[in-house]
């Protein structure tokens, strides 16, 4: 199993993401955990290695299990993915770096990238949980085919999107 860490950092009026070349999809800046690091550690690490911003701190926000299912070209694939709030963002942020093209994401444009439907309902959760100023760790499952399309989900609590 694979250990993946993202962090979801408020800045200017939005929140920073990361376009990826390959398929031109938005994610949160993150990426693999070392044999040596800890989890928030990496989060942050990885944040900053992407961004050219440095976080004050870290705060658990999602664990995420996610399976997809082998092709006829690829094996399956099963990950955590550990999702973090980064708090006291420092710096200059980068236009791009050797990942893609970084940006600042207004809420309301996040239902108009192109991107992974799991990764956008975790960000979206995320968003409902920091409007709401609540410091909860969701805890989800997805599900995908071998094209990366989600067969099923759930994230748990399940009340946050319609509550906002």
């Amino acid at each position: 199993m694979q250990l993946i860490v993202n962090c979801f950092v408020p800045w200017q009026d939005g929140f920073v993401m990361l376009q990826k070349p390959r398929r031109g999809w938005w994610y949160l800046p993150g990426g693999k955990v070392e044999d040596h690091e800890l989890w928030r550690q990496a989060a942050m690490r990885e944040f900053s290695e992407e961004s050219g911003l440095q976080l004050a701190d870290a705060s658990l926000r999602g664990i995420y299990r996610v399976q997809v299912a082998a092709g006829p070209d690829s094996t399956a694939k099963d990950r955590i993915i550990a999702q973090f709030v980064g708090h006291g963002p420092t710096g200059t942020l980068l236009k791009e770096n050797r990942e893609g093209k970084l940006a600042v994401v207004k809420a309301d444009e996040l239902a108009h990238l192109p991107m992974d439907e799991g990764d956008r309902l975790m960000v979206q959760h995320t968003l409902a949980a920091e409007a709401r100023g609540t410091s909860v760790v969701f805890f989800g499952r997805f599900t995908y085919d071998a094209d990366h399309q989600v067969k099923s989900w759930t994230i748990d609590p399940d009340n946050y999107l319609n509550s906002v």
